[in-house]
Protein backbone atom coordinates (compact mmCIF):
# COMPACT_ATOMS: atom_id res chain seq x y z
CA UNK A 1 0.00 0.00 0.00
CA UNK A 2 2.56 2.27 1.26
CA UNK A 3 4.98 1.28 -2.13
CA UNK A 4 2.01 2.26 -4.30
CA UNK A 5 1.38 5.75 -2.75
CA UNK A 6 4.91 6.40 -2.60
CA UNK A 7 5.01 5.86 -7.00
CA UNK A 8 1.91 8.08 -6.64
CA UNK A 9 3.66 10.59 -4.94
CA UNK A 10 6.54 10.33 -7.09
CA UNK A 11 4.89 9.75 -10.42
CA UNK A 12 3.14 13.67 -9.75
CA UNK A 13 6.89 15.00 -8.87
CA UNK A 14 7.52 13.68 -12.02
CA UNK A 15 4.84 14.83 -13.67
CA UNK A 16 4.98 18.74 -12.21
CA UNK A 17 8.62 18.59 -12.72
CA UNK A 18 8.20 18.36 -16.56
CA UNK A 19 5.30 20.37 -16.60
CA UNK A 20 7.07 23.11 -15.53
CA UNK A 21 10.15 22.35 -17.30
CA UNK A 22 8.40 22.90 -20.70
CA UNK A 23 6.83 26.14 -19.49
CA UNK A 24 9.61 27.45 -18.73
CA UNK A 25 11.66 26.43 -21.96
CA UNK A 26 8.58 28.35 -23.82
CA UNK A 27 9.53 31.30 -22.57
CA UNK A 28 12.84 33.02 -24.05
CA UNK A 29 16.08 33.97 -21.39
CA UNK A 30 14.69 37.71 -19.59
CA UNK A 31 11.21 37.07 -20.38
CA UNK A 32 9.19 39.52 -17.97
CA UNK A 33 7.89 37.39 -15.03
CA UNK A 34 5.82 40.11 -13.86
CA UNK A 35 5.28 43.34 -15.71
CA UNK A 36 4.99 45.50 -12.88
CA UNK A 37 8.10 44.38 -11.42
CA UNK A 38 10.00 43.57 -14.78
CA UNK A 39 9.03 45.76 -17.37
CA UNK A 40 10.07 49.68 -17.85
CA UNK A 41 6.33 51.43 -17.65
CA UNK A 42 7.32 54.24 -20.21
CA UNK A 43 8.13 51.91 -23.05
CA UNK A 44 7.31 48.64 -21.95
CA UNK A 45 10.26 47.06 -22.28
CA UNK A 46 11.84 44.58 -20.35
CA UNK A 47 14.20 45.73 -17.84
CA UNK A 48 16.97 43.15 -18.03
CA UNK A 49 16.81 41.38 -21.59
CA UNK A 50 16.67 42.36 -24.97
CA UNK A 51 13.91 39.82 -27.23
CA UNK A 52 13.58 41.40 -30.45
CA UNK A 53 13.43 44.46 -32.40
CA UNK A 54 11.99 45.24 -35.39
CA UNK A 55 12.35 48.25 -37.32
CA UNK A 56 10.16 49.32 -40.25
CA UNK A 57 11.69 52.04 -42.66
CA UNK A 58 9.44 53.47 -44.79
CA UNK A 59 10.56 55.70 -47.67
CA UNK A 60 8.34 58.92 -48.23
CA UNK A 61 10.07 60.06 -51.32
CA UNK A 62 8.29 59.43 -53.89
CA UNK A 63 4.31 59.92 -54.35
CA UNK A 64 2.41 57.69 -52.58
CA UNK A 65 -1.34 56.84 -53.76
CA UNK A 66 -4.84 54.94 -52.00
CA UNK A 67 -3.55 51.62 -53.08
CA UNK A 68 0.33 51.74 -51.55
CA UNK A 69 -1.50 53.49 -48.65
CA UNK A 70 -3.93 50.50 -48.08
CA UNK A 71 -1.41 47.75 -48.75
CA UNK A 72 1.29 49.25 -46.25
CA UNK A 73 -0.95 49.34 -43.54
CA UNK A 74 -2.55 46.08 -43.80
CA UNK A 75 0.98 44.86 -43.19
CA UNK A 76 2.91 47.21 -40.39
CA UNK A 77 0.16 48.40 -38.96
CA UNK A 78 -3.48 46.96 -36.89
CA UNK A 79 -3.80 42.91 -36.68
CA UNK A 80 -0.69 41.97 -38.81
CA UNK A 81 1.80 44.02 -36.94
CA UNK A 82 0.54 42.47 -33.64
CA UNK A 83 -0.11 38.70 -34.71
CA UNK A 84 3.68 38.89 -36.06
CA UNK A 85 5.59 40.33 -33.02
CA UNK A 86 5.73 38.60 -30.11
CA UNK A 87 5.49 40.71 -26.62
CA UNK A 88 8.03 42.39 -25.45
CA UNK A 89 9.73 42.79 -28.62
CA UNK A 90 10.60 46.53 -29.43
CA UNK A 91 8.78 48.05 -32.53
CA UNK A 92 10.26 51.27 -34.42
CA UNK A 93 9.13 53.47 -37.21
CA UNK A 94 11.61 55.76 -38.89
CA UNK A 95 10.57 57.39 -42.44
CA UNK A 96 12.97 58.31 -45.14
CA UNK A 97 12.47 61.59 -46.66
CA UNK A 98 14.52 65.00 -47.45
CA UNK A 99 15.78 65.00 -43.62
CA UNK A 100 19.34 63.20 -43.99
CA UNK A 101 19.68 59.73 -41.29
CA UNK A 102 21.22 62.08 -38.45
CA UNK A 103 18.38 64.21 -37.89
CA UNK A 104 15.72 61.92 -38.67
CA UNK A 105 13.93 60.69 -35.43
CA UNK A 106 11.43 57.53 -34.77
CA UNK A 107 8.13 58.50 -35.04
CA UNK A 108 7.39 55.40 -32.56
CA UNK A 109 9.96 53.71 -30.62
CA UNK A 110 8.28 51.08 -27.45
CA UNK A 111 7.85 47.35 -26.95
CA UNK A 112 4.62 45.40 -27.69
CA UNK A 113 2.59 44.46 -24.72
CA UNK A 114 1.63 41.50 -24.23
CA UNK A 115 -2.66 40.64 -25.04
CA UNK A 116 -3.22 38.92 -21.41
CA UNK A 117 -5.07 35.73 -23.33
CA UNK A 118 -4.13 31.96 -24.26
CA UNK A 119 -1.77 31.99 -27.55
CA UNK A 120 -0.39 28.86 -29.15
CA UNK A 121 1.96 31.30 -30.72
CA UNK A 122 2.95 32.81 -27.96
CA UNK A 123 2.94 31.51 -24.74
CA UNK A 124 4.43 34.90 -23.33
CA UNK A 125 0.62 36.55 -24.42
CA UNK A 126 -0.77 34.96 -20.98
CA UNK A 127 -1.56 36.39 -17.32
CA UNK A 128 1.10 34.90 -14.75
CA UNK A 129 -1.29 34.97 -12.03
CA UNK A 130 1.35 34.59 -9.61
CA UNK A 131 1.83 38.50 -10.11
CA UNK A 132 -0.56 39.91 -12.71
CA UNK A 133 -4.24 40.46 -12.65
CA UNK A 134 -5.97 40.10 -15.57
CA UNK A 135 -7.69 43.62 -15.40
CA UNK A 136 -4.34 45.46 -15.52
CA UNK A 137 -2.86 43.64 -18.37
CA UNK A 138 -5.85 44.37 -20.31
CA UNK A 139 -5.68 47.82 -19.51
CA UNK A 140 -2.12 48.28 -20.13
CA UNK A 141 -2.41 46.62 -23.19
CA UNK A 142 -5.69 48.43 -24.31
CA UNK A 143 -3.67 52.39 -23.61
CA UNK A 144 -0.40 50.70 -25.99
CA UNK A 145 -2.29 49.89 -28.85
CA UNK A 146 -3.92 53.21 -28.56
CA UNK A 147 -0.55 54.42 -29.31
CA UNK A 148 -0.10 52.23 -32.17
CA UNK A 149 -3.13 53.59 -33.33
CA UNK A 150 -2.46 56.90 -33.09
CA UNK A 151 1.03 56.71 -34.76
CA UNK A 152 -0.89 55.30 -37.82
CA UNK A 153 -3.62 58.23 -37.93
CA UNK A 154 -0.61 60.62 -38.20
CA UNK A 155 2.18 58.48 -40.07
CA UNK A 156 1.40 58.92 -43.46
CA UNK A 157 2.43 62.70 -45.12
CA UNK A 158 0.37 64.63 -47.79
CA UNK A 159 1.80 63.44 -51.05
CA UNK A 160 5.22 64.69 -51.92
CA UNK A 161 8.62 63.95 -54.36
CA UNK A 162 11.54 64.65 -52.37
CA UNK A 163 14.78 65.87 -53.80
CA UNK A 164 17.27 63.04 -52.93
CA UNK A 165 16.45 59.17 -51.71
CA UNK A 166 19.02 58.03 -49.50
CA UNK A 167 17.85 54.82 -48.58
CA UNK A 168 21.33 53.08 -48.69
CA UNK A 169 22.17 55.69 -46.41
CA UNK A 170 19.11 55.37 -43.85
CA UNK A 171 19.87 51.40 -43.34
CA UNK A 172 23.56 51.84 -42.71
CA UNK A 173 22.66 54.45 -40.05
CA UNK A 174 20.06 52.53 -38.55
CA UNK A 175 22.72 49.42 -38.65
CA UNK A 176 25.36 51.43 -37.00
CA UNK A 177 24.39 54.29 -34.78
CA UNK A 178 23.69 53.44 -31.21
CA UNK A 179 20.16 55.81 -30.97
CA UNK A 180 18.73 53.29 -32.74
CA UNK A 181 18.87 50.77 -30.54
CA UNK A 182 19.18 47.87 -33.10
CA UNK A 183 22.40 46.05 -32.46
CA UNK A 184 23.06 42.45 -32.36
CA UNK A 185 22.45 42.33 -28.60
CA UNK A 186 18.98 41.89 -29.18
CA UNK A 187 18.21 38.00 -29.90
CA UNK A 188 16.04 38.92 -32.63
CA UNK A 189 16.23 41.43 -35.25
CA UNK A 190 14.02 42.52 -38.65
CA UNK A 191 14.87 45.68 -40.59
CA UNK A 192 11.19 45.96 -42.52
CA UNK A 193 11.66 48.41 -45.22
CA UNK A 194 8.96 49.89 -47.42
CA UNK A 195 10.10 51.66 -50.45
CA UNK A 196 10.25 51.56 -54.24
CA UNK A 197 14.01 50.78 -54.18
CA UNK A 198 15.19 53.66 -56.50
CA UNK A 199 17.78 55.22 -54.70
CA UNK A 200 18.51 58.37 -56.18
CA UNK A 201 21.75 60.88 -54.44
CA UNK A 202 25.01 62.92 -55.50
CA UNK A 203 26.64 59.38 -55.26
CA UNK A 204 24.46 57.16 -56.92
CA UNK A 205 21.54 57.47 -59.06
CA UNK A 206 19.10 54.74 -59.94
CA UNK A 207 17.17 56.14 -62.61
CA UNK A 208 20.53 56.40 -64.18
CA UNK A 209 21.87 53.37 -64.05
CA UNK A 210 18.52 51.46 -64.72
CA UNK A 211 18.20 51.81 -68.44
CA UNK A 212 18.37 50.07 -71.51
CA UNK A 213 20.53 50.93 -74.07
CA UNK A 214 17.53 50.97 -76.35
CA UNK A 215 16.02 53.44 -73.58
CA UNK A 216 19.28 55.68 -73.78
CA UNK A 217 18.68 56.41 -77.93
CA UNK A 218 15.20 57.82 -77.14
CA UNK A 219 14.78 62.01 -76.70
CA UNK A 220 15.79 62.46 -72.92
CA UNK A 221 12.35 63.73 -71.98
CA UNK A 222 11.33 59.85 -72.88
CA UNK A 223 13.56 58.07 -70.98
CA UNK A 224 12.28 56.10 -67.93
CA UNK A 225 14.21 53.72 -65.72
CA UNK A 226 13.35 49.90 -66.77
CA UNK A 227 16.20 47.87 -66.91
CA UNK A 228 18.82 48.01 -64.35
CA UNK A 229 22.23 46.30 -64.80
CA UNK A 230 24.07 44.27 -61.99
CA UNK A 231 25.37 45.39 -58.68
CA UNK A 232 28.73 44.36 -59.99
CA UNK A 233 28.22 46.72 -62.59
CA UNK A 234 27.42 49.64 -60.81
CA UNK A 235 30.43 49.32 -58.42
CA UNK A 236 32.50 49.51 -61.94
CA UNK A 237 30.47 52.11 -63.78
CA UNK A 238 30.64 54.43 -60.46
CA UNK A 239 34.13 54.43 -58.85
CA UNK A 240 33.12 57.45 -55.70
CA UNK A 241 30.35 54.97 -55.05
CA UNK A 242 32.68 52.06 -54.77
CA UNK A 243 34.98 53.58 -52.26
CA UNK A 244 31.88 54.93 -50.40
CA UNK A 245 30.19 51.48 -49.99
CA UNK A 246 33.45 49.63 -49.30
CA UNK A 247 33.98 52.66 -46.71
CA UNK A 248 30.10 52.38 -45.04
CA UNK A 249 30.00 48.44 -45.30
CA UNK A 250 28.91 47.15 -42.14
CA UNK A 251 30.88 44.55 -40.04
CA UNK A 252 29.92 41.61 -39.24
CA UNK A 253 28.55 42.43 -35.71
CA UNK A 254 25.96 44.72 -37.27
CA UNK A 255 24.33 42.53 -39.56
CA UNK A 256 24.52 39.44 -37.32
CA UNK A 257 21.15 37.57 -36.94
CA UNK A 258 19.69 40.43 -39.25
CA UNK A 259 16.59 39.59 -41.15
CA UNK A 260 15.74 42.45 -43.72
CA UNK A 261 12.18 42.01 -45.04
CA UNK A 262 11.01 44.46 -47.76
CA UNK A 263 7.79 45.42 -49.24
CA UNK A 264 8.27 46.59 -52.76
CA UNK A 265 6.13 49.35 -53.69
CA UNK A 266 5.10 50.01 -56.75
CA UNK A 267 5.57 53.96 -58.25
CA UNK A 268 5.08 52.72 -61.77
CA UNK A 269 4.42 56.03 -62.89
CA UNK A 270 8.58 56.84 -62.13
CA UNK A 271 9.30 53.73 -64.36
CA UNK A 272 9.05 51.13 -66.54
CA UNK A 273 6.77 48.27 -65.86
CA UNK A 274 9.20 45.38 -65.39
CA UNK A 275 11.82 47.52 -63.36
CA UNK A 276 10.92 45.03 -60.59
CA UNK A 277 12.42 42.44 -61.92
CA UNK A 278 15.79 43.63 -62.46
CA UNK A 279 15.87 46.13 -59.54
CA UNK A 280 15.39 43.22 -56.92
CA UNK A 281 18.44 41.49 -58.43
CA UNK A 282 20.41 44.96 -57.93
CA UNK A 283 19.66 45.26 -54.34
CA UNK A 284 19.84 41.44 -53.52
CA UNK A 285 23.63 42.03 -54.76
CA UNK A 286 23.91 45.15 -53.11
CA UNK A 287 22.60 43.31 -49.77
CA UNK A 288 25.20 40.27 -50.20
CA UNK A 289 27.72 42.77 -50.34
CA UNK A 290 26.69 44.43 -46.77
CA UNK A 291 26.96 40.71 -45.88
CA UNK A 292 22.89 40.26 -45.27
CA UNK A 293 22.02 37.21 -46.96
CA UNK A 294 18.90 36.61 -44.74
CA UNK A 295 16.74 38.68 -47.26
CA UNK A 296 12.71 38.52 -48.20
CA UNK A 297 11.07 40.88 -51.24
CA UNK A 298 7.52 41.33 -51.53
CA UNK A 299 6.28 43.20 -54.57
CA UNK A 300 3.03 44.90 -54.57
CA UNK A 301 0.77 44.03 -56.92
CA UNK A 302 0.33 46.16 -59.79
CA UNK A 303 -2.79 48.33 -59.02
CA UNK A 304 -3.42 49.77 -62.77
CA UNK A 305 -3.69 46.46 -64.66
Amino acid sequence: MYRKLDKLVISLFLILTWSLTVNAASLPDGFPKCYNSDVRQSDYCPLSAKLGHKIFLVDFTSRWEGPQIKWVKGRIFGEALIADTPPYHKISYLKIDDLPPHSQEFAYSKCRFKKGTESQKYPGEKVNKKCEGIDGVKDIYKKWNKQILEVESDFFPKNGVAKQSLIYEYIIHTLRETSSDFGSDYKERELVIVSDLMQFSKRVNFFKHCKSAGMKLKPKKKQVADKCGTFTQLLKKEKSFANYMKATKPTVEMVKNLKVKVLFINHSYEHGEDLYVTLEKLWIGLFSFMGIDNVEIIPQIDYKL
